[in-house]
Order: C-alpha cells, then structure tokens, then sequence
C-alpha cells in the first residue's frame, strides 16, 4: 500500500430492492462478492434515493443536487451537458474516469413526449416555454438504443458527463445495446436470433409477465461483457495514476431474463414473501383515487413499466428469477474483484456499491416501481469499503440520500464540495445528518405531462411522511420502527399530530435549505 491518491470503483444494480443481498439479512439469495464489501467495510442501513426513478436518481448521484435543481425531474429529462458531476471534477484533479455499462444520463428512446399545454388565454406566444434550453437535439441523443443498434460503431464526444471512458449497454434483459452491441456481433454470427420473448427456451403459455428464460447464454451476456471490460480497463490503468471505475450492471430490473444456471438457480417454491403479500393496495380504503392510478396502469399493461398485482405463484417464479439475476451479477463483480487484488490495486481502491432505487417485489401483492414510496422503493443498499489505511467496519444508521453520494466521493478525494451540490459526506458524522427529501413527479406525468400528480417524502429520524400534490389533506406517515412494514398510516391519528405537525415543519425547513445556490454572483450588482 502507498500513500498515493485512492482510485474508486463505483458498482451499481439497477432496480435492487435493498434487502435483497445477504449482508442485509436475506436468507436465501447468494452474494458472496457483495457481501465481502460489507464484511470489510460499512453497510449503510437508512440510505434512500432522492427520486425513485431511474433517469432523475442517476442525475442526482452524478450531481449532488436534487431533481428539481439538476432539472432532470422525471424519465425523459435528459442531465444538462451544462452539469458539473462528480466525474468532472475528478477528471480535472487528474483521476482516469470510465463508466462501463447503463448510464442513463440520456433519454434512450427517441420517442416523441407528449406536448406541453400553454396555461392561460391569448395569442400563443413566439416563445412556447419559459426556457431556450430544452436538452433536446443531437447532442442529447447519445444514448438512444436504436441507433446504437443500426449503428454499433458510432463514437461519443469526450469526455461524457466528465468520463474519458464510455462503454455503453442499455435497456434490460437480454435486449440490450450500444457499445454491447458491437462486443456481441463479433461472437456471434445472429446475435438477435437468441435474444427476446420470441427467441426464448421456455414456453409462451408458462410464463409470468415480464419473464422469459432467454436463449442468450451467459458468456454473451452484457454482465460477462461489463465485468470484461472492467478488467480490460484495470488492465490499462497506468499504475501511478488513480482512477474512477463505475461499473453499472442493468440488472436485476425486468424484464426478469437470467440466462442459463441462473434462470433455474433458485426454487420459487423456497421464495420468502413480504408479510403484507396478501394485502394488496385494493384493500386499502384510505387511498384517493390518484394514488390509485400507477397501479391501474400496471394491472391493466403488466408488461409496460408500471406497478402491477400478482398472484402467489407468480410472485414466487418472479422472486427466483430476481434472485438469479442478482446472484450472476455478484457472480461476475467476483471476477472484477479477484482482478483488482491480483494488479495489486486493492488496497488503494475504496469501493462503493449501491442500487438506483428499488423495487416492490411483493410488497402489498406489487411488483416494480412507481406510486406510494414505500421503503422498498425509495431504500436503496450503500456499501463503503475504504482503502486499507483508512477502513472502517460495521454498520451506520446515518440517514442519507442520492444527493450525499458525490460530495462523500469528493470529499475522500481530497476535493472542496463545488458550490450548488446539496448533499453531505456521509462519513462526517461532526455534521447531523439532515432528513432525506424524496421528490416524484408520479405517474401521470407519462401520460399527461402537464399532470399535477407530484409525490414527496420525508423521511427523518424513523418516520416516513408523504405528501401528494392532487389529493390536498390526505397523507401518509408511518412510524418505521414500530411499523416497519408500512401498514398503519397514522396521518389522521390524534397521538400522532404533534409528529405530523414536527415534520411538516421539517419539510418545510428542508425545502428551504435545498434551494438552487449553483449560480453565483459576478458582481456586486
């Protein structure tokens, strides 16, 4: 060990539900890799997304600011070219940076939202809206799946959101490209030809929704091409310089596709179900007909990528596959992992795993994500293990957020937070932990993008309080520790009312302390 700069590798899930790794208690499902971080390092136990979607999370990682100050709101908002993330900063102080694997910095479809509405009466006006920049045009289409399928060879201007190295797989299951795209076609001569419910092993009339045993096989696998171009980057590392890594596996978010052993590796009939399985959102009588719609949607489309009920059995078959898909993952940072010490580059990397939000996975008979923010959803896992001189192990109860992620990086890095990031290094315990603010531009937004469907969070000291924007006078708030499951919304709860009025103010207080301060003053005015 020596006491150069620390390199960082930044390993990502994609739609884990925080308690599906064994360091956090999971009897069944196997992650070995992962739970070795844990063993040498810190498992954070209150650690929760400032957005439960995809896109909007990524963008609060990468930037330190929530999703109403970064912009990028919902899915289909792309990250300004104009932020400064954590990669940048990096790169500039002399780090080597890459990120390998799904980024969604980017939309990744080209197809077109629905209009805005004008407000108001009169002659539309020259300008239809308040702002010039709509993060729209070529530039904001790097990561569409289908050009990167006609096109596997195309370049990327560099650096990308301040990575140097890109290396792209986007969308899910076994229907990912970009730059997998590429890898894959040189081995294989039809490549499309084992991939999609189409091509799959297993029966159309056996499967669940969102499930297919894909005919892909594991060496083709993007997981395999991530943990192999990993290596490939460690490989390259000058040894004097340090680096940032991120890998981002697109796994386990449906759809639920584990190839090969995976697929069959665990018996759905040995599946634990969450305990409130069998009391779906129907029975809950206190919900208004907005927090009702996500999952509507999803009952009414089961194979889009809304929240939708399932039987036992289904929910058993979806859980095997789920843990399958996590356990190839774990399988493949292994090797990752075991490259790391046998470069020597162990003991001056501080590795970090996380997920970007989570995933009902049975809870209230759901699977997937969107609506209510139960702690499925909104708790994400947070593993830090340090470099050899500077470990320290166990567990922290210290409630954060997407938003302390990139000050936390910086500030071990050595780096000042640059002003306009919001969040707190999570290992400075001089500082209190402030309440975690989860912002949600909820469903309605998809359809209607002038809906007025918002949903927010607080979640502060044991306590969830929820807010939603069309149902004035109703709200959720939750006792965690006495109600760990979320089944006794004590918002109308008399002995509750000097709790709801302490995060009310709370909230109110948070929202004033996260205000935009990135831009700066050039003069005295």
């Amino acid at each position: 060990m020596t006491d150069r700069k620390p390199n960082f590798l930044i390993v990502m899930m994609d739609q884990l539900r925080w308690d599906h790794l064994g360091c956090y208690g999971n009897p069944i499902v196997q992650t070995p890799n992962l739970d070795s971080i844990a063993e040498a390092g810190l498992r954070f136990d209150a650690f929760h997304v400032s957005n439960p979607i995809c896109q909007p999370n990524r963008a609060c990682l990468a930037t330190g600011q929530i999703s109403t100050v970064n912009g990028c709101r919902q899915n289909g908002i792309p990250l300004s070219l104009e932020s400064v993330t954590y990669a940048d900063v990096l790169r500039t102080g002399g780090w080597r940076t890459g990120v390998i694997g799904k980024s969604h910095f980017q939309n990744v479809t080209a197809i077109p939202a629905p209009d805005r509405k004008l407000t108001g009466t009169g002659q539309e006006p020259a300008e239809r809206r308040a702002r010039r920049d709509q993060r729209d045009g070529e530039d904001y289409g790097l990561e569409v799946k289908v050009k990167w399928a006609k096109n596997p060879d195309r370049t990327l201007p560099l650096p990308y959101y301040g990575f140097d190295h890109v290396r792209f797989c986007i969308s899910h299951g076994d229907q990912i490209d970009g730059h997998y795209t590429k890898w894959l076609r040189d081995r294989h001569p039809d490549p499309d030809s084992l991939r999609g419910p189409d091509n799959a092993l297993d029966r159309p009339e056996d499967r669940v929704a969102q499930c297919w045993q894909s005919a892909l096989p594991e060496e083709l696998h993007p997981n395999r091409y991530i943990a192999e171009e990993a290596c490939a980057f460690l490989d390259d590392q000058p040894r004097d310089d340090p680096f940032l890594l991120v890998l981002s596996f697109p796994d386990p978010h449906h759809p639920f596709t584990p190839p090969g052993r995976w697929w069959d590796m665990y018996d759905p009939a040995d599946m634990i179900l969450p305990e409130t399985f069998h009391t779906p959102l129907s029975q809950r009588n206190d919900l208004p007909e907005t927090a009702r719609l996500a999952y509507r949607m999803g009952d009414a489309d089961p194979h889009s990528h809304w929240p939708f009920h399932v039987n036992e059995d289904e929910m058993r078959k979806i859980l095997a596959l789920n843990y399958g898909s996590i356990s190839f993952v774990d399988h493949e940072l292994g090797k990752v992992l075991q490259h790391l010490r046998d470069l020597d580059l162990d003991d001056d990397t501080v590795i970090c795993f996380m997920s970007d939000h989570g995933d009902y996975m049975g809870d209230h008979g759901t699977v997937l994500k969107m609506g209510l923010h139960y702690q499925s959803v909104i708790r994400v896992p947070f593993l830090w293990r340090d470099t050899a001189g500077n470990r320290a192990q166990g567990t922290s109860d210290r409630q954060a957020s997407a938003i302390d992620f990139a000050p936390t990086i910086l500030q071990r890095a050595g780096f000042k937070v640059p002003l306009g990031m919001q969040g707190l290094d999570v290992m400075d315990d001089s500082v209190p932990a402030p309440p975690v603010l989860v912002e949600d531009p909820g469903i309605a937004v998809f359809a209607d993008p002038d809906a007025r469907s918002s949903i927010v969070s607080l979640v502060d000291n044991g306590w969830r309080m929820s807010l939603l924007e069309a149902a004035p006078g109703w709200g959720e708030l939750y006792d965690l520790r006495a109600d760990p499951n979320e089944t006794r919304n004590l918002w109308d709860d008399p002995a509750s009312a000097a709790q709801k009025a302490r995060l009310l103010e709370a909230f109110a207080r948070r929202q004033i302390a996260l205000r935009d301060l990135s831009l700066c003053p050039t003069a005295r005015a």
